[in-house]
């Protein structure tokens, strides 16, 4: 499987980190699965995609069954707290994540992440023109670059004429979030928000999708597994990954702490996640490559 990741211009960074392109190699239903491997299921191709606060998925020439939702093309994710497996039913398997920061979804494209939170939408059934339409776009063009550049081009006409000012402080809130690796009340987010306790809770759940005590978790469970990835690829594989410095270091107590959080998030152990060797994008999907 073929896994490609592609920027967005420049005035889109604030926004979109980045795009993940993902195009398998053969029919998933031609596929023989080794014995034991988590990433099929009855010879279907799964992708689990972990906790996220949001994705767009594009995909073409293929039908998946994602989190209990039959899907095929553009398909809207709401900010979910555990693991969904994107399991492949049919045809050649080609998609485009978009990887949008925090909140950047709401500031982009207007969607009420609080009320997606949670839920698996296609296009069609989330009613958006602009929407079908680029997802027509995407199935139609056969490059990841040339698709990239039409989303480009599709996001640019959503820019917000006037400075997002909820988004700007989302940011910063974010960024004070990551400072105190997860030791942060939602009383001091609403302080370095500049908004009051009730204010900043409306506005939080409706441009991130989670309150946020479970923001604060997410954000230290991806961190800690954007630290393993790192780790990985710097490290021996004869010395190993320090899980307990890993934890330590991103605001858990101990390692049976951040153990229980993957469990529960994950559904897998950190050594387990660590030796399935997954490359992560930045909003936490997994793609098998």
């Amino acid at each position: 499987m073929q896994h490609r990741i592609i920027h967005p211009t420049q005035a889109l960074q604030p926004y979109i980190y980045r795009y993940v392109f993902v195009r398998a190699d053969g029919s998933t239903d031609t596929m023989t699965p080794p014995a034991g491997d988590p990433r099929f299921v009855n010879g279907k191709h799964v992708q689990p995609l972990l906790p996220n606060y949001g994705s767009l998925i594009f995909m073409r020439n293929v039908v998946v069954d994602l989190g209990g939702t039959r899907c095929e093309g553009l398909t809207l994710l709401g900010a979910n707290q555990r693991m969904i497996g994107l399991t492949t039913l049919g045809g050649w398997f080609e998609g485009m994540l978009l990887d949008f920061e925090p909140g950047g979804m709401h500031a982009l494209l207007g969607i009420d992440l609080q009320q997606l939170a949670g839920r698996v939408l296609t296009a069609v059934a989330y009613g958006d023109a602009g929407l079908q339409e680029l997802d027509r776009l995407f199935k139609s063009t056969p490059e990841p670059e040339q698709i990239a550049r039409l989303i480009d081009a599709f996001l640019l006409g959503h820019l917000p004429h006037n400075e997002d000012y909820n988004y700007q402080r989302l940011r910063k809130v974010v960024s004070a979030c990551d400072a105190a690796h997860g030791n942060i009340s939602a009383a001091q987010m609403a302080a370095v928000a500049c908004l009051s306790e009730r204010q900043f809770l409306r506005v939080f759940r409706q441009y991130v999708g989670v309150p946020p005590k479970q923001f604060v978790r997410l954000r230290r469970f991806h961190r800690a597994l954007q630290a393993m990835q790192q780790a990985a690829h710097s490290t021996h594989p004869a010395a190993g990954i320090d899980l307990l410095g890993i934890a330590l270091a991103h605001g858990y107590y101990d390692l049976s702490h951040m153990a229980a959080e993957f469990q529960q998030m994950g559904c897998v152990s950190p050594s387990h996640f660590r030796m399935l060797g997954i490359p992560l994008t930045s909003d936490f999907s997994v793609f098998f490559a």
